[in-house]
């Protein structure tokens, strides 16, 4: 039997519902404490064991639970399927292996714990559970060095803080896992407090790389590069804003070591506010609309405390068309076969990465229980900030590489921006727009303007108003603090006639002149919650609140610049659509220079990207 999961103890409060069933059981300094007589489950996501996926992709076939645990009791090892119904497999005394058949077909391992009643047989003290592994009957196919490479930019506090864990994990270094950090900041990592004494603990298995901002694409891909150049088994990117557990991190490396043959394997993202919120279970390209997300669209941001029980669909094994690059091991052999990232800066490149590798035969697996916590990004919405000219070029040059046609994408990207124009979002519309044109341009501005991009399309910004931030004082926001207003009444428009009449009524408005008053300062305040593309157009003038309350941004009618963003849209749509087949040939040939390593090297040379 070879090791695939070590059990994970821990007394941190905020992870407790991760790490043991609610039960009597008390966490005390990593160990579980039973008291005699009680019981305590261990269907967690962070303790149960993903069965299917190990039976799926390394061809285990049984698996073994052995606890590190004292004390008089019963353990009973259980098995779930795809529906999520739970049958016992085995049982025995606390320090006693137990074994269990492996299916693909769904369902998890995991086992409770009883502790013999106090004037029961040998039942005096309880049980103690100082820890445990989960191991299967299929060795490691492959050994080498994994390069686990994290890009940063400016927060060099979660930087070195990741870097302390890793430092303090023996068991990272005895798995030939090495560290690089690619700095892509001006507040450098090195020169954070604290670097020093992670540096000396991590010696030659640290590396620090400084590069201009190429974006999450650049750094990745710079960790991409120096893995080959290394001559490395396998590349392990991760953000910077997280906060990460050795053990979660080695479960990826190992299921990639035991892999019948090469597949990237993807970390789930837990929120590192709500420590117990997992973002997605697995995420898939929409093909009709080609967007992402998860495959069934309200299985997001979902709440794990309950355990496994609570939620039968954790149990069914999911398919993934890409992992989020907050944490993803990519294989070296996929690297050799289909290039680095796509330059795309932020925004799809993850998504774009994984659909090349899959069309040369390297699925991506969303492996869970190997998993970090994330900053989340609900509380700030970048669809309306300049990262919208990210998403939509992306978006649409993704497509063009890996869809079949244009499908509804054209139509829903228009619908988009309809609902932005009439909710007088007149900023991401021009960047779209400006989006649109630079992909019916071609592929040639990607590499040279990996540096630049973000600045150029930030400069649009100051040609509209909306993306100025007024705080207290600025007159904009005194004229209605205090008085935010609920949103007016009226649901959300669903329904062809629905949506048609919600449209209709909104473009007869923007015919009418804006009210001098409206020009003058903000109607209302609305909270961000309130603020939805249905509820803004009711107000020719408002001031919609950020997550805090404590600045806002000042939306107002155009007329002017409503129609002739709208305009712009439509034909820019319109063009995509008549010329997807010469752009998707164009687009599909370049892409090979576009992620070689060539090109990429090129990028990464000194004063290039200046």
């Amino acid at each position: 039997m070879h090791r695939a999961h070590r059990l994970i103890l821990s007394d941190l409060p905020a992870r407790r519902p991760l790490v043991v069933e609610d039960g009597p059981g008390v966490l005390d300094g990593g160990a579980l404490n039973l008291a005699p007589g009680t019981t305590q489950g261990l269907g967690t996501y962070l303790n149960g064991f993903p069965a299917s996926y190990w039976a799926r992709w390394t061809g285990a076939t049984r698996a073994r639970l052995t606890l590190d645990a004292s004390g008089a009791g019963t353990v009973r090892l259980l098995r779930s399927d795809a529906e999520g119904r739970v049958t016992e497999v085995a049982s025995g005394s606390p320090d006693e292996p137990l074994e269990a058949d492996l299916s693909p077909d769904g369902g998890w391992l995991w086992c409770e714990v009883s502790a013999a009643a106090a004037d029961g047989p040998g039942g005096s003290g309880g049980v103690v559970v100082a820890g445990g592994e989960w191991s299967v009957d299929v060795p490691p196919r492959r050994d080498g060095e994994v390069l686990l490479s994290i890009t940063t930019m400016d927060k060099p506090e979660y930087c070195v803080a990741t870097l302390a864990t890793l430092a303090g994990s023996s068991e990272l270094a005895a798995a030939d896992v090495r560290v690089q950090v690619v700095d892509q900041g001006t507040r450098k990592v090195a020169e954070h407090p604290g670097f020093a004494d992670v540096a000396a603990a991590l010696g030659d298995r640290l590396r620090i790389v400084d590069q201009p901002n190429l974006g999450g694409s650049g750094g990745f891909s710079r960790g991409m590069l120096e893995t080959l150049d290394a001559g490395a088994d396998a590349v392990l990117i991760c953000d910077d804003d997280v906060e990460v557990d050795p053990e979660a991190l080695l479960r990826a490396v190992r299921f990639h070591r035991s892999a019948t043959t090469p597949v990237i394997v993807g970390g789930h993202m837990l929120d590192l506010a709500r420590p117990t919120v997992l973002n997605s279970f697995s995420e898939v390209i929409h093909r009709r609309t080609f967007n992402w997300g998860p495959p069934v669209l309200d299985r997001q941001w979902h709440d794990l405390a309950g355990g496994l029980r609570a939620t039968p669909w954790l149990h069914a094994r999911a398919e993934s068309d890409f992992n989020g690059w907050w944490m993803c091991l990519i294989p070296a052999a996929a690297l050799r076969e289909v290039g680095l990232s796509m330059p795309l800066f932020l925004k799809w490149d993850d998504a774009e990465f994984s659909l090349r590798a899959g069309e040369a035969g390297f699925p991506t697996v969303s492996l869970p229980g190997a998993c970090l916590w994330h900053m989340a990004w609900t509380e700030k919405d970048d669809s309306v900030e300049w990262q919208a000219y990210l998403h939509v070029r992306n978006r649409v040059i993704t497509a063009l590489l890996h869809a079949r046609g244009a499908g509804l994408l054209p139509a829903a990207l228009l619908a988009t921006d309809l609902k932005l124009l009439l909710a007088m979002r007149y900023y991401p519309v021009d960047l779209h727009v400006r989006a649109l044109r630079e992909v019916l341009a071609g592929p040639g501005r990607l590499h040279p303007e990996l540096g630049s991009v973000v600045g150029r399309v930030r400069a649009v910004g100051a040609e509209h108003p909306e993306t100025v931030r007024h705080r207290p004082g600025d007159a904009a926001f005194d004229a209605v603090a205090g008085t935010t207003a609920a949103a007016r009444p009226g649901a959300r428009p669903s329904g062809a006639v629905g949506l048609a009449a919600f449209v209709a009524r909104g473009l007869l408005r923007t015919l009418r002149p804006v009210p001098a008053a409206a020009r003058r300062e903000p109607a209302a305040a609305l909270a961000r919650t309130d603020a939805g593309w249905w509820q803004v157009p009711a107000y020719d003038s408002v001031l919609v609140l950020d997550a805090d309350a404590t600045s806002g941004v000042w939306l107002r009618r155009d007329r002017r610049r409503f129609w002739r963003l709208a305009g712009a849209a439509l034909v820019g749509h319109a063009r995509l659509t008549w010329r997807w087949r010469s752009l998707a040939r164009t687009w599909r040939a370049a892409a090979p220079d576009l992620v070689s390593t060539e090109t990429w090297r090129a990028d990464f040379a000194p004063g290039h990207a200046d």
